[in-house]
């Protein structure tokens, strides 16, 4: 699977201490797959250092399916 990032997805990344490799191991070790309203794919899954990291994608054809990167965020924690 490739994996494309947007420029917000990018700054969210810099801003939350998000890598490349949390983002490749939290979409290949998935809990939750579900669609989203506005419309999107929220993936969750764990990252690199055990916390949930949730990833936002444009609709994909499947887990497996090339995917376009929208934002990220590590569950439970907020921006400050």
């Amino acid at each position: 699977m490739r994996l494309t990032y947007t420029r917000h997805a990018q700054r969210r990344m810099q801003q939350r201490s998000v890598t490349k490799s949390d983002v490749e191991h939290a979409l290949g070790n998935f809990i939750e797959r579900k669609c989203t309203p506005e419309p999107s794919i929220r993936y969750r899954g764990p990252g690199l250092n055990g916390g949930i990291l949730k990833v936002w994608v444009v609709p994909d054809q499947g887990p497996m399916s090339d995917k376009i990167i929208k934002s990220v965020a590590w569950e439970g924690v907020s921006d400050v």
